[in-house]
């Protein structure tokens, strides 16, 4: 295949397309990339579609049988290659985790020769993204495009694989879309602090959460804890809650397709992850207004909270979370102050700012 001189039909390659916020961000991306002119192609790996996107949708899903046997992968994996092909392809975004080595030896040498390929980051936890054990990595790795979300997340990855080529673009967020007041939810009876992700364990560790929730004076103070999301851990979580006696202050809302009104009118969100990329939890949290109380963990919350909008906390350190939520919770000329920073401490991640990062880097990508 001759590559452009520009590119113009970029895909993005995604598990799916709903259930957090990676698929969220993957979902503005292909707005932002649109409305610059690129002709985008969403391809995602499995037949699910929650959030608005821009482009054509080619959804491989759809042809994912029961079994999902090797020949059913192979089929798929064919398919995807004629298309990218057909499509006269320029750049492909793959945002899939990658842990598995053979996999990605197959990827790279019969699907991917003859196209610029960007390989996404999404997480401080590099095992999601770089097979084991490391020096397979470094082969698979060692000259392709990376585009990771902050700058730790960078120094990291240099650190233990010494890979050259990585770009650093935040996630970014649509402040326009945030200028309004979001009705307050009608079947919440009582103030309310908030958390969201995926219910699986070890990453957003919502057992921890809870657990510091009760510890704290805010089932006193009559401030329940809305919990949005969904997983495997749902069950698990809501025995907690019961076996501390506070299921009836805890509240699974499940996935929210949209959560804005659930997140402006919170007290404040909290965040307790093990490990972040750059986590939209914040980023939304904000643009609505809301303050944040965020352990600091790697990478993310330290991007975002800086000191104007919420409290950054000592990593894996509940009690002082335990502290931060109490204190917050009790101090509403506080909470005020957050709020009337929150926006303005984020316009450097509006769509505004991170889209012609992106323009200039498609383009770059192009003069090697």
């Amino acid at each position: 295949q001759t590559l452009k001189s520009k590119p113009q039909n970029i895909c993005i390659l995604v598990e799916s397309l709903a259930g957090g916020g990676a698929e969220r961000s993957a979902a503005l991306l292909t707005q932002m990339l649109f409305d610059l002119g690129f002709e985008i192609h969403l391809v995602t790996i499995t037949d699910k579609i929650g959030y608005k996107f821009s482009g054509r949708l080619y959804n491989l899903g759809k042809y994912k049988n029961a079994t999902n046997g090797i020949f059913n992968k192979l089929k798929r994996f064919q398919h995807f290659k004629e298309y990218l092909h057909e499509q006269k392809i320029d750049v492909v975004l793959d945002f899939r985790m990658r842990r598995n080595a053979l996999k990605e030896f197959l990827i790279q040498r019969y699907l991917y020769p003859g196209f610029k390929v960007v390989f996404m980051v999404r997480s401080a936890n590099l095992g999601y993204y770089f097979p084991k054990p490391d020096f397979v990595a470094k082969r698979l790795f060692n000259n392709a495009e990376l585009c990771v979300l902050t700058e730790a997340m960078k120094q990291s990855i240099e650190q233990r694989f010494g890979f050259e080529k990585i770009m650093v673009l935040p996630n970014a967020v649509d402040l326009s879309t945030y200028q309004q007041d979001f009705a307050f939810p009608k079947d919440v009876l009582r103030p309310y602090i908030l958390a969201s992700g995926r219910l699986q364990k070890g990453v957003k560790q919502f057992d921890k959460l809870i657990e510091t929730y009760a510890k704290s004076e805010l089932p006193k103070l009559g401030i329940d804890l809305y919990i949005l999301g969904q997983g495997e851990m749902l069950s698990e979580l809501q025995q907690l809650a019961e076996d501390l006696k506070i299921a009836d202050k805890i509240i699974f809302k499940g996935f929210v397709k949209h959560p804005e009104k659930y997140v402006a009118n919170a007290l404040f969100t909290v965040l307790c992850s093990a490990f972040e990329g750059f986590p939209r939890v914040i980023l939304e949290s904000l643009a609505c207004g809301t303050p944040v109380i965020a352990t600091d963990c790697p990478t993310g919350p330290r991007e975002l909270l800086d000191g104007t909008n919420g409290i950054l906390v000592p990593h894996q350190d509940f009690d002082a979370l335990r502290q931060a939520m109490n204190k917050l919770a009790l101090d509403e000329p506080t909470r005020n102050r957050f709020k009337a920073a929150s926006q303005k401490s984020i316009r450097k991640f509006d769509i505004t700012q991170v889209t012609p990062q992106w323009q200039s880097y498609l383009n770059a990508l192009y003069d090697d």
